[in-house]
């Protein structure tokens, strides 16, 4: 996700992906039928690249970076509602120098942030200045011991704990986040990521950083090819007890190379994995005493101890036609989880009734079709009280980069309105 490097290397692997997948469906496919027939039936442009720019003209603390400005949402957006409308979080991709700010310290060295605006589903941005803050380091530095090898950190899909969950009577308002961290692979000079999660106890004007959770099931090399594991929301499980968290896994073939495993020369990236742990303890570590992340558990033939930290997984569907961020909200209305796929120039659409066996994915929106074949990051969001549930329906907003040059002066942010026909 950092900023022009991740857009590039976005393209190329939806680029690569098509090519090799975007082919009639191997027999054996899932059996899941979609209820939700889904059509986009608007397309609004929410926020303008001049909008963008003097939003960034007065984020607080200022901005650092001159050349990339207000890299601005350089992930998917996480959205919850609030008392008088509505709070967006998604990275401000650019470089957060350290810099000292009305008396107190701000900024990491690094490329990427957690932005916090405060606006409508009309107008994310509203008129407060952005508040365009780091991930601290955890208090104790073994929490997380590879914080200083990052680059980048930066998040959007936010978890606001509501009242009454179990585990967390008292943590109501608080929030959790995924975010996506990157390690340069020097000789390839790109990058690998990892999911990692973040916390704030003051409706995100701060976070501490919680150590990581995913990482691939290929090994850290500095010569491997570069890989873009996204960033993804946490989803409560059917019987509430879990938290799943979906993402494309690189499965070690003995190579640095993620496109071809040299016996079968097939693509060695999964569909669509996933991985859980359970919510009463993610939520317990994250806000006592000492904060911290709990072990994840990527699903491999059961739920047994591959670990999410470099575990083998599973692909939940392996004859899907797309695959890219995998982004997943539960649907009231049909019951159902649905699943948008965006990455890139592609969007697409899958569906699970139980958020392990998907439908195989149905093209939403191609945008190679458009001059400018923009990349694009996207995120469900529903029309209700929690934007986290989706109803019959809903909107997708994504961030639209061109890729004419234009970088992110040109960028937009957009909203689809999607009906479930």
């Amino acid at each position: 996700m950092r900023t022009g490097r991740r857009v590039s290397l976005s393209i190329t692997f939806i680029t690569l992906y098509s090519v090799l997948i975007v082919l009639p469906a191997a027999a054996g496919a899932q059996a899941v039928t979609p209820l939700c027939n889904p059509k986009i039936v608007a397309n609004k442009e929410v926020v303008t690249p001049a909008q963008r720019e003097a939003a960034g003209d007065i984020a607080q603390p200022p901005l650092t970076d001159q050349a990339d400005g207000f890299a601005w949402p350089d992930t998917p957006l996480g959205v919850i509602k609030i008392a008088n409308g509505y709070a967006f979080f998604g990275s401000d991709g650019g470089l957060h120098s350290r810099q000292l700010w009305q008396g107190h310290s701000y900024g990491n060295n690094k490329y990427g942030s957690i932005t916090r605006t405060l606006g409508t589903l009309d107008n994310p941005l509203g008129s407060a200045p952005p508040v365009d803050v780091t991930i601290n380091p955890n208090p104790d530095p073994t929490v997380n011991p590879f914080y200083q090898s990052y680059d980048y950190m930066g998040g959007g899909p936010v978890y606001q704990v509501p009242a009454g969950m179990p585990g967390a009577e008292n943590l109501a308002g608080d929030l959790l986040m995924v975010y996506h961290a990157e390690i340069p692979t020097i000789q390839t000079q790109s990058f690998d990521s990892v999911y990692a999660l973040a916390a704030s106890t003051d409706q995100g004007m701060t976070w501490t950083d919680l150590g990581e959770i995913i990482r691939i099931n290929q090994g850290y090399r500095t010569d491997m090819d570069g890989f873009d594991i996204g960033d993804a929301p946490l989803v409560v499980s059917p019987d509430g007890k879990y938290f799943y968290l979906y993402f494309r896994d690189w499965l070690a073939n003995g190579t640095t190379h993620w496109w071809k495993n040299p016996v079968t020369m097939k693509f060695t990236i999964t569909q669509a994995s996933v991985a859980r742990a359970p919510i009463a303890a993610v939520l317990d570590a994250a806000f006592g005493s000492k904060p911290h992340a709990i072990a994840f558990q990527k699903y491999y033939e059961g739920w047994h101890l591959d670990q999410g930290l470099g575990g083998y997984s599973e692909d939940l569907n392996p004859n899907a036609q797309y695959s890219g961020e995998l982004q997943v909200a539960y649907n009231a209305d049909l019951q159902r989880y649905q699943m948008i796929i965006g990455e890139g120039v592609v969007v697409a659409y899958s569906e699970s009734p139980d958020g392990m066996n998907w439908s195989l994915p149905s093209l939403l929106f191609d945008f190679r079709n458009e001059r400018d074949q923009p990349s694009t990051y996207v995120a469900p969001v529903g029309m209700g009280d929690d934007p986290r549930i989706l109803g019959r329906q809903f909107y997708i907003f994504y961030t639209r980069y061109p890729t004419t040059g234009a970088g992110w002066n040109g960028a937009s942010v957009n909203r689809f309105t999607v009906s479930c026909q």
